[in-house]
């Protein structure tokens, strides 16, 4: 499906978000999305598992792990490539998160337009994301709750966040492959993104005890 391409370039063209602005995910050679690098991010499992909780809540009454998010992905639509300059229109993070015994991922999606909520409308719950792997299998993960995005005009950005539960299965798939892309499906349309830092997720359940 379409996500309005053609609505979404002129929001971004009149949103101001052409200013300069620094990646959000810089630091890393790997996720430029110009590089040649290996994008294989194997070996930095140490700072993927800098772990932002772990342990007991007290104001949940839960135990909780919870990983600091890190790069995921960048995206443009090939439509509105040549208007931004180079810079993305959508920067993405993950984690990986344990409440008790249940796993989840956290996907933060940081769209450098304050219209973008016109074009890709929500993030509904009970849908579900494909997650294709680097050994040609995939698996579906599923939304636990509905994010509508945040506007933060000082920056010129639309934030959603995506909560999306693993299964026992799906945990022994992710722990021995890479991911290599996924299909998200909007309330206005779909769009499949190809992953940079394919062993993140990997890599973060790998670190739990």
């Amino acid at each position: 499906m379409n996500l309005k391409t053609l609505a979404l370039t002129i929001a971004v063209l009149t949103s101001g978000c052409l200013h300069k602005y620094m990646y959000a995910q810089t630091g890393m050679t790997w996720f430029d999305p110009t590089t040649t690098a290996d994008k294989s991010n194997e070996g930095n499992e140490g700072i993927d598992c800098e772990t932002l909780k772990d342990g007991y809540q007290s104001d949940l009454g839960l135990l909780v792990t919870e990983f600091v998010a890190r790069p995921f992905f960048t995206y443009t639509h090939p439509q509105i490539r040549k208007y931004l300059n180079g810079q993305p229109l959508m920067e993405c993070s993950a984690k990986v998160q344990r409440v008790n015994e249940n796993h989840f991922v956290i996907i933060e999606f940081k769209i450098n337009s304050t219209r973008a909520k016109t074009n890709y409308g929500n993030l509904e719950k009970d849908v579900k994301i494909k997650v294709n792997l680097m050994n040609n299998e995939h698996l579906y993960l599923k939304s636990i709750e509905r994010d509508r995005g945040k506007v933060r005009k000082n920056l010129q950005r639309t934030t959603y966040v995506g909560t999306y539960a693993i299964s026992s299965a799906d945990i022994d798939l992710l722990k021995k492959h890479s991911i290599d892309k996924v299909t998200v499906l909007w309330e206005e349309g779909v769009e499949e993104y190809e992953i940079v830092n394919v062993d993140l997720i990997k890599n973060q359940l790998g670190c739990l005890n």
